[in-house]
Parts: structure tokens; sequence; C-alpha cells
């Protein structure tokens, strides 16, 4: 597969604002999302669950892409830190993204 291409897909899928097309399109059905945010991260099973925390972030957070400050690609695997509009500003932030058969089963993600 070619992640590049992955990446760019999910980029526009995310600004699009349709968190329920951006998970069926990209994740599994029993794909997990661990987010590091505050103490004690927050885990996120399921795409009915990942579609709830997406349509949260798209509609209360997500302002924008800006760009990948550092990308590392192996066969199974995509993990970056980027830039991205927030409704606070610019904010850093770093996911790393297992994949398996073109789609992320495991995604971690947080802020620098």
């Amino acid at each position: 597969m070619d992640f590049q291409k992955f990446i760019d897909s999910h980029i526009q899928l995310l600004s699009e604002g349709d968190a329920g097309r951006l998970v069926e399109n990209d994740y599994h059905d029993d794909a997990v999302m661990v987010l590091m945010l505050g103490k004690e991260g927050q885990v996120v099973t399921g795409k009915e669950a990942l579609k709830v925390q997406f349509d949260m972030y798209l509609k209360n957070i997500y302002r924008g892409f800006v760009s990948i400050q550092k990308l590392g690609i192996s066969d199974d695997s995509i993990c970056m830190e980027a830039t991205i509009n927030t409704t606070g500003g610019e904010a850093q932030v770093w996911d790393a993204l297992y994949m398996r058969d073109g789609k992320i089963y495991r995604h971690y993600s947080g802020l620098k």
C-alpha cells in the first residue's frame, strides 16, 4: 500500500469534517485509538465510538492541517509529528498508525 496516498486521503477526509465517512474509510471495525491527553489518556474502541470521538474533535477542536515535520513509514505503520490548526491556535501533534489491509487498526495520538 502507498502510505503517502493514505496520509493525503486521511487529511482530505479530516478537512471535509465528516466523522462517519472518515472512520468508515480509514479504520477497521475493531480499531482502537489511544489518546494521550490528560493524566490518564483515553482509549476509544470500535467504529461507533471512533465516530463519536472524531465528530467531537472535528466540530470543537480541529480547524485544518498545516504541515508534517517528521514522518516515518514502515511496512505496517505510519508515525508522524505534525502541526494543525485548532480552535485554540496552532498545535503540535503526533500520531502512530498501525495498518492492516490498508486501514488503521491501532491509532496512538497526542499533543507535543
